[in-house]
C-alpha cells in the first residue's frame, strides 16, 4: 500500500514537472494575441451586435465567452496570457490521461506528453486562437469515439459523449466539420452495414447540437440580426470564403516539409498495421484539413494533440524496427528539432506579438488626443489600437481584409457608418506594395477614395501611422 502511494506520488511529481517545463518554456517564447480576440469582446461589452456590427465569421460561443473573461479580468495581455497557459496545461494533462487510458503505460503517457510540448511551441501553440480553445474539447471526443470503436462492446454512452464533445467544438469552429465525415467513415469500416443500425438507434444523440443551434437562432431572431448570424456563420465559411480574393493561402514548401517530417517520425508503427494506432495518426492526419483554406502552423495544434497519443508506442517500435524505418524516424526528428531550435532562436522573448510598444505607444497617444466620445475610423491600421486606448470604432467595424470588403455592397455599408458617425479622427497606415490582395496592400477602394476626400494627414503618431483629421 506504502509502495502504491509513493509510486503514484513520483508520477504525479513528474507530471507536475512536465508541466512546469511547458510553462517554463511559453513564458520565455513569443505570446501571439491576435487582435481579433481582444477587439471581439471588447466591441461586445460596448454595445456593438455580433454580425451586424462586427464582422465575424465565427460561432458567437468564444466571443461571447472573452467578453464576459475580460468585463472580470481585463483587456491587459498578461489575463489573456494566463488564459491560454491555463488552457495549454489542460490539454498537457488531458493528453497525458488519453494516452494512460489508451496503452495502459505511463511511461507512453510522459513521452507524449513531453513530444507535444516541445513540438507544439514551435508549431505556435502560444497563442489564444479559436483552434487552441478546441483542442482539449476535441481530444476528449477522439477519446469516447476511439473507445466506442476499439471495444467489444461498445457502449452507447460512449459514442454520445463524443458526438457531444464534438458539438462544443463546431459551436466553437467551424472547422470541426471534417471530424464528422472521417468517424463515419470509421464507423462503416469497423462495423460495416451494422453502422446504420448504430446511427438509427442512437439518432437522439443529435439532440445537443439541435438544442445549441435552435437556442442560437432564437437568439440572434430576437436580437433581429439572425440573417446576418445566417450569412457570417454557414453561407460565408462554407461556400463564399474560398472564393474570395486573398483569402486562400497554400503552404510554402518549406511548411510542407515541416508536417511531412512530422508525420513520417511515425512511420515505424504505421508500418506495423495496428488498428488502434493507426487510427490515432490517420486521424490526425484527417485534422491538417484544420488548416484549410489559409495554412498557419496554429491551426494544427489540434492534429499535433492527437499525434502526441501515439509517440510512445512509435517510440517502443522504433527500437525493433528495421534499419530503414530506423532511418527516417531519424532523419524525421532531427529535421524537426532543427526547425524547433530555429523557432526558439527567433522567439525567446517576452514581447507579446501584436501589443508591442510600437502600438501601445500611439495608442496612449489617441487616448490623449481623441475625446472618449468622439468614434474613429483605423484605415489599414492596427484594430489593438481601439482597445489600448479605449476607443470605440464606426459601426460596421470590419478588418480591412480583401475577403470581406471585397464582397458586393459591404464597402458601402462601411461608408454609410462613416458618413453617419462622422468621426473627426482617422487612424492610417500608407499602404504597402505588393501583390493587390495581399494583407497590408490591399487598398479597398470605394472606402480609401471616400476617405481620401474627405480626411487629409493631420500629424504622424509613429513610423508608421498617421492621425488623419476630417476636412
Amino acid at each position: 500500500m506504502i509502495f502504491k502511494v509513493l509510486t503514484a506520488n513520483r508520477k504525479l511529481s513528474f507530471l507536475v514537472l512536465t508541466l512546469f517545463i511547458h510553462l517554463l518554456l511559453l513564458i520565455n517564447t513569443r505570446f501571439t494575441l491576435w487582435p481579433e480576440m481582444v477587439v471581439y469582446p471588447f466591441l461586445l461589452n460596448n454595445g456593438f451586435s455580433l454580425y451586424k456590427d462586427i464582422i465575424n465569421p465565427y460561432p458567437p460561443f468564444l466571443s461571447g465567452f472573452l467578453a464576459v473573461f475580460s468585463r472580470v479580468f481585463g483587456y491587459s495581455p498578461l489575463s489573456y496570457r494566463t488564459l491560454t497557459w491555463a488552457i495549454i496545461s489542460i490539454i498537457d494533462i488531458v493528453i497525458f490521461i488519453i494516452t494512460k487510458k489508451i496503452f495502459q503505460k505511463t511511461s507512453y503517457a510522459f513521452m507524449s506528453t513531453l513530444f507535444f510540448i516541445i513540438f507544439s511551441i514551435p508549431f505556435s501553440v502560444n497563442g489564444l486562437w479559436f483552434d487552441l480553445i478546441q483542442t482539449p474539447i476535441i481530444l476528449i471526443s477522439f477519446y469516447y469515439f476511439f473507445k466506442f470503436v476499439m471495444s467489444k462492446r461498445p457502449r452507447h454512452e460512449d459514442l454520445f459523449f463524443s458526438i457531444f464533445f464534438l458539438t462544443i467544438a463546431f459551436f466553437i469552429k467551424q472547422q470541426v466539420i471534417w471530424l464528422p465525415f472521417w468517424f463515419l467513415a470509421v464507423l462503416v469500416f469497423k462495423f460495416g452495414k451494422k453502422t446504420v443500425n448504430i446511427l438509427s438507434e442512437n439518432f437522439y444523440f443529435v439532440i445537443p447540437l439541435l438544442i445549441l443551434l435552435v437556442f442560437q437562432l432564437i437568439l440572434f431572431w430576437q436580437k433581429g440580426t439572425l440573417a446576418d448570424f445566417l450569412y457570417w456563420n454557414y453561407y460565408f465559411p462554407f461556400l463564399k470564403a474560398s472564393k474570395m480574393p486573398g483569402y486562400i493561402l497554400f503552404p510554402t514548401v518549406r511548411e510542407l516539409m515541416i508536417v511531412a517530417a512530422l508525420f513520417l517520425i511515425f512511420m515505424p508503427v504505421l508500418i506495423k498495421k495496428k488498428f488502434n494506432v493507426n487510427f490515432i495518426i490517420l486521424t490526425s492526419f484527417i485534422m491538417i484539413l484544420f488548416a484549410y483554406p489559409r495554412f498557419d502552423y496554429f491551426h494544427l495544434v489540434p492534429s499535433l494533440s492527437i499525434l502526441s497519443i501515439s509517440f510512445g508506442e512509435n517510440f517502443k517500435t522504433v527500437l525493433k524496427s528495421k534499419i530503414l524505418a530506423k532511418s527516417v524516424f531519424a532523419v524525421s526528428l532531427i529535421f524537426l528539432i532543427a526547425f524547433t531550435a530555429r523557432y526558439f532562436t527567433k522567439n525567446w522573448t517576452k514581447e507579446t506579438r501584436f501589443f508591442e510598444e510600437n502600438i501601445i505607444a500611439p495608442a496612449n497617444f489617441l487616448k490623449r488626443v481623441v475625446p472618449i466620445s468622439e468614434p474613429i475610423y483605423i484605415q489599414n491600421g492596427p484594430d489593438q489600437m481601439l482597445v489600448l486606448s479605449d476607443r470605440i470604432p464606426v459601426r460596421p467595424w470590419v478588418d480591412e481584409f480583401p475577403w470581406y470588403l471585397e464582397i458586393p455592397g459591404l464597402q458601402e455599408k462601411v461608408i454609410e457608418g462613416i458618413k453617419e458617425q462622422n468621426p473627426k479622427f482617422i487612424i492610417f497606415k500608407p499602404y504597402d506594395k505588393g501583390s493587390k490582395y495581399e494583407l497590408g496592400v490591399y487598398r479597398p477602394k470605394e472606402i480609401a477614395d471616400y476617405l481620401d476626400e474627405n480626411y487629409q494627414n493631420f500629424f504622424q503618431i509613429s513610423d508608421t501611422l498617421w492621425l488623419k483629421i476630417r476636412k
